[in-house]
């Protein structure tokens, strides 16, 4: 998108201020210099095509006094007639409503005789000037043709810009939302809207959300006009369901509509024509009979249209992925709004967007993740990494509810209670306006139980709730009641969480997701079981799981969510971010580690048929497993002599050890209750780091070793940091013996990178300025690198002292093209000159999905294989 100021000059214009901005882009008011004429320059977010640029040209031949002019097209902008004027907005006089419904005809009539419609006819692109009616964006603000040629409906340009869902909505035509051919008749219906508008102020279709809107234009008609009768007859024709039934022309509408107004009323003391009542009578029976075979047989009913809508995020954005602590949309009980996790402009945090209305970022929630909604739909809450937080949509910052370290999803019930999950305990309550937490569920460590995730609240006093267990079979969907949460009933087994949404004609469904597909199953909530076989309601969702990425209003009709691509390519890039060559297929990686040799990587698979620690060989992009399937395999690093990995498995997700061969089994190197993640190995085999995770915080250990990844004789895991604050992810300085720890912590509010002396911690050094995460080390301990909340890798000089740390201030290097998920989403390569990154399969700018009476999809659909 060209970037303009006043005094800056494109081509042959003068800039000379901003008159305005919308979802497509800015207009610019400019001279233009070789004609010396004032002129409207409308720049575009993105570059025309070819397509748009031969259309454009079409409409600059179109010659009225009625519609604005188009004088030139550039590659990102369009150069049209200076117009000083208000936008049409009613109610206006009757006369003046319909001089100004006549020149709007004259207009529709110029263009339609040319082959050109407008299709997207609305007051906002009428002005009314001294000079009269305008009409702006002619034939530019839709392409010909259906909106998709078959099946359900995409509204694309449409309903993706901002602020611009329900405003299009209230003018589009029956078969504009049903995805047919549109013609002028199209232009005709959204007149109808106009001038209805223009007669009462109000809009003929209203709704208060996009689903009311739809079923309004498609089923019903709107308020009767207390105009004259025939006016009304020429407004109700207008607006026909059906192109066939409206007037043909705008020439024929204009003439209709003069008609109408020349009729005069009828004498209240007139005597009534019998003969014409019965006349009337029988029109308006056989009327009602053609219309309702029309809506019976050729027009949806409000439960079986199906509108798909994608929703697109402010310029510049993309979503964060749902994984460990990050990511997560929701919508509102409402319906009305979504909120969600998202980047834009190098900021994060929890996006606040309105159906109607454009996307806003609430400041302070920079790092949130898994927002979920009051049941009124005024606040909501979310995670950070330590505490569950809340927002109320009445203005304010967030405010702290409670300590939560790795929270895993939340439901508010009507009394004020939220309960909420974490990685490592079962499920907790707490008032929604503040306080300390109690426990609602306990895991069953002797039955496998890892951890409580998900919870959603339902009707009656039950609530939902994900397991997961070492044992797949035990992984799932449970329900219980708040009263006896210890009387559990598994509905399912699935890896992904599931949501229920109250259906129509008295009925309940799950939403969960199998394999890559969103499915539906009907849910007696009286019996707590499942009856019939799930159906398809979207695919692809996801390629493994989409915990956190979806959601279903409770009281609407509409379906919010995101397909999610996890796979990636292993990726090396040089210190500006230039690919420089892939490692590998492309796949669904999670954790992973460069051996020390730089020559294999040590990896976390996700998929469902390959779930487990592999190793990739750089060079030949060969795989091979190194663990079951059985465990998850999480956050490998390596020895120094690159022939043993350490790694987190197992219940509670201790620390293992196997050899990097392959030989051998996996031996258990720690036990404890609390969950485990090695982060290091220090150069000369002694030592691995590693941070603890309780319930109440992070802290950093060092277990003794031998070179061979063995605990040494009589050695006990002990802490190295430990403080009122999280601190994780430590690295050991590349030193024959590690004199140094870079870590991350939260002490100031946020994470930051620091330094601090090793074998025992003393004189802190802050590194990182603005935040910072994942700290690893250059060459030689010279440079220190890590990621900067805006996912950017920076880089510190360092000069280490005998007892001192001197930094540089942090540079730039470049943007990840992965997101934080949770753990590192690089790794430096030995030589400290290149980086190694999954880069993630088109995940910038992704929209997010809306269907609209998603319902209809389960009387279509046959049972999801």
């Amino acid at each position: 998108m060209t970037t303009l100021a006043p005094g800056q000059r494109l081509g042959p214009y003068d800039i000379i201020g901003p008159i305005g901005a919308g979802g497509m882009g800015e207009v610019w008011k400019a001279r233009d210099t070789r004609l010396d004429r004032i002129v409207a320059i409308k720049i575009s977010h993105d570059q025309f095509s070819e397509r748009f640029e031969r259309e454009a040209r079409a409409v600059a031949a179109l010659n009225h006094p009625n519609i604005c002019q188009l004088y030139d097209v550039g590659p990102d902008y369009l150069v049209m007639e200076f117009i000083e004027g208000a936008m049409l907005q009613g109610p206006l006089p009757l006369e003046k409503a319909l001089e100004s419904a006549g020149q709007i005809l004259d207009a529709l009539d110029c263009a339609h005789r040319k082959g050109i419609t407008h299709r997207d006819l609305k007051p906002a692109n009428i002005l009314v000037s001294k000079q009269g009616i305008k009409l702006l964006d002619f034939g530019l603000a839709k392409q010909s043709g259906p909106l998709r040629p078959a099946g359900d409906v995409t509204l694309t340009q449409a309903l993706t810009s901002q602020g611009q869902i329900l405003g299009t909505l209230q003018y589009m035509s029956p078969e504009q939302l049903q995805g047919k051919d549109t013609d002028a008749r199209s232009d005709l219906f959204a007149f109808g809207c106009v001038l209805y508008e223009m007669l009462t102020g109000k809009r003929a279709f209203e709704g208060g959300s996009a689903a009311s809107v739809i079923a309004a234009i498609l089923e019903r008609e709107p308020a009767p006009l207390t105009a004259a009768p025939p006016l009304e007859r020429v407004v109700r024709r207008s607006l026909a369901k059906e192109p066939d039934q409206r007037f043909q022309t705008a020439r024929d509408l204009k003439a209709a509509l003069t008609w109408a107004m020349e009729q005069p009323n009828p004498p209240a003391s007139a005597k009534p024509d019998h003969r014409w009542k019965w006349i009337a009578a029988a029109t308006l029976l056989i009327g009602a009979l053609a219309g309702w075979g029309v809506s019976r047989f050729r027009q949806p009913t409000a439960d079986s249209f199906l509108l798909r809508v994608q929703i697109g995020l402010p310029e510049g954005g993309r979503f964060i992925a749902s994984g460990n602590g990050v990511g997560g949309i929701a919508l509102s009980p409402d319906g009305r709004t979504a909120a969600y996790i998202a980047w834009s402009n190098g900021k994060n945090g929890l996006w606040l967007r309105p159906l109607d209305g454009a996307a806003r970022l609430i400041a302070g929630t920079e790092g949130g993740a898994y927002p979920f909604w009051s049941p009124d739909s005024k606040s909501v809450a979310f995670f950070t990494a330590t505490q569950l937080q809340r927002v109320d949509l009445s203005g304010g910052g967030p405010s702290t509810i409670c300590s939560a370290v790795d929270g895993r999803g939340g439901a508010w019930s009507s009394d004020g209670q939220i309960i909420f999950g974490s990685v490592v305990s079962g499920l907790f309550r707490v008032p929604a306006s503040g306080g300390t937490p109690s426990p609602l569920t306990v895991p069953d460590p002797s039955h496998g139980e890892l951890g409580h995730r998900w919870p959603q609240m339902l009707p009656g006093g039950h609530f939902l709730y994900q397991i997961q267990n070492e044992n797949p079979e035990m992984s799932g969907i449970y329900v219980a009641s708040l009263s006896k949460p210890a009387e559990r009933v598994l509905l399912m087994t699935t890896d992904s969480n599931a949501l229920y949404v109250a259906g129509l004609g008295g009925k309940g469904y799950l939403l969960w997701v199998r394999g890559a597909t969103l499915v539906a199953q009907e849910f007696d909530l009286d019996t707590r079981k499942l009856a019939g076989e799930p159906r398809t309601v979207a695919d692809p969702v996801a390629s493994t799981q989409v915990t956190g990425q979806m959601n279903v209003a409770a009281s609407s009709r509409v379906l919010l969510y995101r397909a999610y691509n996890a796979s990636g390519q292993f990726t090396w890039f040089d210190r500006t971010g230039k690919p420089l060559s892939t490692v590998g297929k492309l796949g669904e990686y999670n954790s992973f580690r460069i051996s020390p040799d730089g020559s294999t990587i040590a990896a976390t698979s996700f998929r469902p048929a390959a779930a487990g620690l592999w190793r990739l060989e750089v060079k030949r992009g060969v795989a091979s497993r190194l663990t079951s399937k059985s465990n998850i395999s999480l956050y490998p690093i390596w020895s120094p002599d690159g022939r043993t990995i350490v790694f987190r498995s197992g219940m509670p997700r201790n620390l293992f050890r196997v050899e990097s061969s392959g030989a051998g089994n996996e031996e258990r190197l720690t036990e404890s209750p609390n969950l485990q993640d090695p982060t290091d190995w220090s150069q000369d085999g002694r030592w691995i780091l590693y941070f603890e995770v309780t319930p109440g915080a992070r802290q950093l250990w060092i277990l003794p070793v031998t070179p061979a990844g063995k605990i040494q004789p009589g050695a006990k895991p002990r802490t190295y940091l430990s403080t009122p604050f999280n601190e994780s992810w430590g690295r050991f300085s590349p030193e024959a013996s590690p004199r140094w720890v870079a870590y991350q912590s939260d002490e100031t509010g946020r994470w930051e990178v620091y330094i601090q002396a090793f074998p025992e911690p003393h004189g802190k050094f802050q590194i990182s300025t603005g935040g910072g995460k994942y700290p690893q080390w250059g060459a030689g301990a010279r440079e220190l690198f890590y990621l900067s909340p805006d996912n950017k890798l920076m880089a510190v000089s360092l000069k280490l002292g005998t007892d001192s740390v001197e930094p540089s201030a942090p540079r730039e290097l470049f943007l990840l093209p992965a997101d934080d998920i949770g753990f590192p989403p690089y790794d430096t390569a030995p030589d400290g000159l290149r980086f190694l990154a999954p880069a993630m399969a088109g995940q910038a700018g992704e929209p997010l999905n809306m269907i609209v009476n998603w319902q209809s999809l389960l009387k279509k659909e046959s049972p999801a294989q």
